[in-house]
């Protein structure tokens, strides 16, 4: 319903008197004419009348029109629908402030006042004054408004409803500037944030920049299918929004890339934003019902020290992550001139494996294996180690990714395993020696030969040495693996199945692989301190090892609470930091010499009572 619109075209009274003077004279003929003139005239005003409401009433505007007096002259049905008013108001004499005090009424009207937001309204519209704009009703519309005052003092305004055009820009800006996947600032936002703190270095506003890359979300992407790796990526997010400062920018750049630019440029706040991203890693993501662990990777440049523009600061904070990339438990790495010399970086990298193998600079440090029930020593687990001239000592984490991608694992490997079984050959016959092998070096089917000779020309006892393998990923690997295991085994060498828990080795893993021992992967150690969920897995790999008769280590003991959980689970052995960490040689044999056979007298039992 609206009020009806009249056009004044000459009252009757007028066009009567205007006939009053004409005399009989003039005859009848004239009086007929203009009374015929006069009709056409009204019955064309109403056309154009009828024809220009119905132009209103469908228009796609509210359109109000007001007189002098504040008195309602025309609305047509959508300003009714628009602010949500019944059809009465839309009569015509309607006063402005009835119509303002029912939008209240109806939640239609803008601000937390309602009675400020009525007589300012009624105040505005005694100025004649153009007013327009847009205007965020308290129902959470958004309203278009024109105010345009008209010569007789009224005033006419149109009123249309753009919530939607303004909800689907909105969202349209959001798609342009955030990862759609995970809401994260995507890499234009970045970009743009990045521009902005250039521009601030003249004034002396220093930034970091951060870029990270989540180290194993490959594997699992590949194992349990886009949809889980997108799960996956939003949990990380979910971490790394809770940890990065309001006033930073963390952005995806890409698949399992981000960056995060940090205001302040402080070295020392940035590296403990890094370390606190690191440290929300420990706690395992749950994928299709499995417990995953990943690390990050993380590179820190700083401005202006680093680079002044945003390519200079991304690829030395890049260079940093490349880095930390070969480092398999992930870590934080910033930016110098020493990571453009890094010998384990770039193509130059095989070729100083090359000279470390001929000048003879690796080494194989021993970390010892407890078994809990006697606390006693079982064995060592052989660790290879890079005794670099400049770097000095290189963890296996960061240059064994390089052996296998340039299959120099295969001789550093035979190395290895000759090394360390000639060193254990000497040890006391209950002991046995564990490595690590690369899946590099199962798919070469001369493989079982090399370590039945190593076994004979070192004279140790096949079941004295144990062969750690990682679950495999893939279907093709599970049956190639399966028969190198078998292989091994016919030998009567041992076999570790490690990656337990981390969604590396799964349950039909352990159904298809032939192994001796089951080994617990660190992460999920690490975390029965913080996630229920992790201790709940320790338990079930303890209680799985007994079901199928096999012994049980948890990898990456560092605290009593930690050992205590392995123990209370029923695992038959430790090892880890708690109890020792990876050492030379000579430090190995000076324990051995010392105290091998009397292990049952270490405080092991008051460590797993205490607390």
């Amino acid at each position: 319903m609206s009020s009806g619109l009249r056009l004044d075209a000459g009252s009757d009274r007028g066009a009567k008197s205007s006939l009053v003077g004409l005399s009989d004279e003039d005859g009848t003929g004239g009086l007929s004419r203009d009374a015929r003139a006069l009709k056409q005239t009204r019955g064309r005003l109403r056309t154009i009348e009828y024809r220009l409401e119905a132009i209103l009433a469908s228009a796609g505007h509210g359109v109000t029109l007001y007189d002098r007096n504040q008195r309602l002259v025309y609305c047509n049905q959508n300003f009714l629908d628009v602010y949500r008013l019944p059809p009465t108001l839309g009569r015509k004499g309607t006063s402005y402030r009835t119509i303002l005090e029912a939008r209240v009424m109806a939640n239609t009207h803008v601000g937390d006042d309602p009675k400020r937001f009525v007589e300012e309204r009624v105040e505005m519209a005694r100025h004649a004054r153009v007013n327009g704009g847009m205007r965020q009703l308290k129902s959470g519309q958004i309203i278009a408004l024109t105010h345009l005052p008209i010569a007789d003092g009224g005033w006419v305004s149109t009123h249309k409803d753009v919530t939607e055009t303004m909800n689907m820009h909105a969202e349209l800006t959001r798609l342009a500037f955030h990862d759609p996947l995970t809401g994260m600032a995507n890499r234009t936002q970045f970009y743009r944030k990045l521009d902005a703190a250039l521009l601030g270095l003249a004034g002396g506003k220093r930034f970091a920049v951060l870029c990270l890359d989540l180290d194993g979300f490959k594997p699992v992407n590949d194992a349990f299918g886009h949809a889980a790796g997108d799960a996956l990526l939003r949990e990380f997010c979910d971490r790394l929004r809770r940890l990065v400062p309001t006033n930073a920018c963390a952005a995806r750049m890409g698949g399992d890339e981000f960056a995060i630019l940090a205001p302040g440029g402080d070295l020392a706040k940035a590296t403990e934003l890094a370390e606190r991203i690191i440290g929300a890693m420990d706690s395992p993501f749950e994928v299709d019902s499995r417990l995953v662990t990943l690390s990050v990777g993380i590179g820190i440049a700083l401005a202006p020290e680093h680079g002044d523009t945003g390519d200079a600061l991304l690829s030395a904070a890049d260079l940093a992550l490349y880095a930390t990339k070969r480092r398999r438990r992930g870590g934080v790495l910033v930016y110098s001139e020493d990571v453009d010399a890094d010998p384990v970086r770039g193509d130059e990298a095989p070729l100083d494996l090359r000279r470390a193998i001929e000048q003879g600079e690796f080494e194989v440090h021993y970390q010892p294996i407890i078994n809990l029930a006697g606390a006693r020593l079982t064995g060592f687990e052989a660790m290879l180690h890079w005794r670099h001239p400049v770097r000095g000592l290189i963890p296996p984490e960061e240059f064994i990714p390089v052996a296998e991608d340039s299959e120099l694992i295969i001789p550093i490997g035979e190395w290895m395993l000759r090394q360390a079984a000639a060193e254990a050959a000497k040890w006391p016959d209950h002991l046995r020696l564990a490595i690590n092998v690369s899946p590099v070096q199962l798919r070469h089917k001369e493989f079982p030969a090399l370590v039945l000779s190593t076994l004979a020309g070192s004279g140790l006892a096949p079941n004295r040495l144990e062969i750690e393998v990682t679950a495999p990923m893939r279907v093709g690997d599970m049956v190639l693996r399966r028969d190198m295991l078998g292989a091994l085994r016919s030998l009567g060498v041992r076999v570790v199945l490690g990656g337990a828990g981390t969604g590396q080795a799964s349950l039909s893993d352990l159904l298809n692989l032939p192994f001796d021992r089951l080994k617990l992967e660190r992460g999920i150690v690490a975390a029965v301190e913080s996630a229920p969920s992790a201790l709940t897995v320790v338990r079930a790999f303890a209680a799985l090892g007994r079901e199928l008769g096999v012994e049980t280590t948890a990898d990456g003991v560092e605290t009593m609470a930690q050992l205590r959980a392995a123990h209370a689970a029923g695992f038959s052995d430790v090892q880890g930091g708690l109890m020792a960490s990876p050492m030379p040689a000579e430090d190995m044999r000076e324990i051995l010499r010392q105290a091998f056979d009397q292990m049952d007298e270490t405080p092991m039992p008051a460590m797993l009572a205490s607390g």
